[in-house]
């Protein structure tokens, strides 16, 4: 009996599929991939998220569970090569490195990537979810889990592709990123198995397709709620004139010598802010040369000299050891300086990958052989928020140096310290001209709905930009890319509150709850079989 049943398990997982529909399954992964790359920022066709996970789901539907894992796992991983590209040119840059020996890196990273997708595929089929309207709603729920709740070094994904959407994506207040990504599965998910079962079963086929378009509808309108909502806001308001500079200095430049270069052209941007009415900050980001006022008296002169009236906050680096040494390491830190001193400071917690530092160097010592050169910053231990004077009252300000603005965790830190607006320093310049520009600001202006604060994020190149609560950016304040500029934006920050920032483990809770009940159910209803 025993020996029967495991014969049919595994009968259920190698099944022979003809060559036909393999070849058939592997076009439609392929189209997954396509679309997804059209989707995303680096395509910024965003109405294609609602149907490109379609193919792929479909060609589950013929498939068996080691094929189902295959297919999920090839097209998640191409999706992400095509997502994150630029990404091996920057770290070359950063790393000085060649881009043959980054590559094989890039490639082993959007495999890890991939492997919950893969297993949420192989689920997908193993638990027969492609054939009912539960199973989608369940599938669903199973690759959120997988795919969001999972530690991740870049928690990108297809709801990021609906960045520039605002009326699609204001339940992130709700549920995060999380709740965002499981509306867009469903309604894929719901739509190929309404395909499916056409043949089948024309009832199920309507309710799938009829509830795809109540949840989009539903979505849509809960987005167009908040939105409206928001102009009927009355509540007293603290207000901040903030200057953001872009700099634009080339990567080329690494020096303090090439600064001294770089100081001339800023210099007349940085007059010209100081000469402004009733600024209470200017933002100078991150900066691929090394800069302090604290710890360069130079620095110090320059800026005393040209930004006299005007608080700054500078992204600096602050050494570690001595800067001679070849195993000098170094905070990555912003500088709060206001009254000729530097008032605060905040040493950036989570670092980049290869960026600032070697995974896992301590293992595997060869690593540093082959990248010789890469940063070896050291990461902060806690939060430190900024307290800044706005034009009549204190303002407090969540500091956050690049890749940090990707992690809501980083902001919910900030906001139990009573952070009021976010500000995110970056420098996107590492990856050129091209789309690692719009998916860094993707990933990070969902932290903007997410807990309802304003985001003013600083770049060298671009994108900069000034974000509201409602993830809009407000127009006055972008500064075009690749060019030396300041714009200036008057914020009037209100107390706004959301469900995700109270209860930020609520629908996780219910997912994985979910998840469960669906786990035992197939359990239970297989033992029977």
């Amino acid at each position: 009996m025993i020996a029967a049943e495991e014969k049919n398990l595994f009968n259920s997982v190698v099944q022979p599929i003809s060559i036909e529909n393999q070849l058939n399954a592997l076009l439609l992964a392929l189209l997954t991939v396509i679309l997804f790359y059209l989707a995303f920022p680096s395509g910024g066709i965003a109405e294609l998220a609602w149907i490109t996970l379609v193919p792929v789901i479909i060609a589950l539907y013929s498939s068996n569970q080691r094929n189902a894992f295959m297919l999920g796992l090839l097209a998640a991983t191409l999706g992400w090569m095509c997502s994150i590209w630029w990404a091996v040119e920057g770290v070359a840059q950063i790393t000085s490195s060649t881009e043959n020996i980054v590559l094989p890196v890039i490639f082993f990273f959007c495999l890890l990537s991939a492997l919950p997708y893969a297993v949420a595929c192989w689920l997908h089929v193993r638990l027969k979810l492609g054939s009912s309207l539960y199973g989608a709603f369940a599938s669903a729920v199973i690759f959120t889990v997988l795919a969001n709740y999972i530690p991740h070094v870049l928690p990108g994904n297809l709801a990021h592709a609906l960045y520039l959407k605002p009326s699609l994506i204001q339940l992130a207040d709700v549920g995060g990123v999380a709740l965002v990504f499981f509306i867009i599965h469903a309604v894929n998910i719901l739509i190929a198995n309404g395909i499916t079962l056409l043949r089948t079963n024309k009832t199920q086929a309507t309710q799938c397709f009829v509830m795809a378009v109540i949840i989009f509808l539903g979505n849509y309108s809960y987005g167009q709620y908040k939105i409206r909502y928001s102009a009927n806001i009355t509540t007293p308001a603290k207000s901040i004139n903030i200057a953001i500079v872009q700099p634009n200095i080339d990567t080329k430049n690494r020096t303090r010598e090439d600064w001294q270069q770089e100081q001339k052209k800023l210099k007349t941007i940085l007059q010209r802010v100081d000469q402004e009415q009733n600024i209470d900050l200017a933002i100078l980001p991150e900066v691929p040369v090394p800069i302090s006022y604290q710890y360069y008296e130079e620095d110090k002169k320059f800026f005393t000299q040209n930004v006299y009236n005007t608080p700054l906050l500078l992204t600096a680096i602050q050494p570690i050891t001595a800067l001679d040494s070849t195993n000098a390491s170094y905070f990555n830190t912003m500088e709060y300086i206001n009254h000729n001193a530097v008032q605060q400071r905040y040493n950036k917690q989570v670092l980049l990958p290869f960026g600032e530092y070697l995974p896992f160097e301590q293992q595997l010592p060869w690593l540093r052989k082959v990248f010789p050169y890469a940063p070896n910053y050291i990461p902060g231990e806690q939060t430190e928020n900024f307290i800044i004077q706005g034009e009549s009252e204190a303002i407090t300000a969540i500091p956050l140096i690049c890749y940090e603005a990707v992690f809501p965790n980083m902001v919910a830190k900030g906001v139990a310290q009573g952070g009021e607006i976010i500000i995110n320093s970056s420098n996107d310049a590492w990856f050129s001209d091209n789309s690692g520009q719009k998916v860094h600001l993707a990933l990070s202006m969902f932290r903007s709905i997410e807990y309802r604060k304003y985001l003013v994020r600083a770049t060298n190149t671009g994108i900069s930009a000034v974000i509201d609560p409602y993830g809009r950016i407000l127009s006055n304040s972008k500064i075009a890319t690749n060019t030396v500029g300041y714009s200036v934006s008057e914020i009037q920050i209100q107390s706004l509150d959301s469900f995700y920032q109270q209860y930020p483990n609520v629908i996780k809770a219910i997912f994985f709850f979910i998840s469960l009940i669906t786990i035992t159910r197939f359990r239970r209803t297989d033992a029977k079989n």
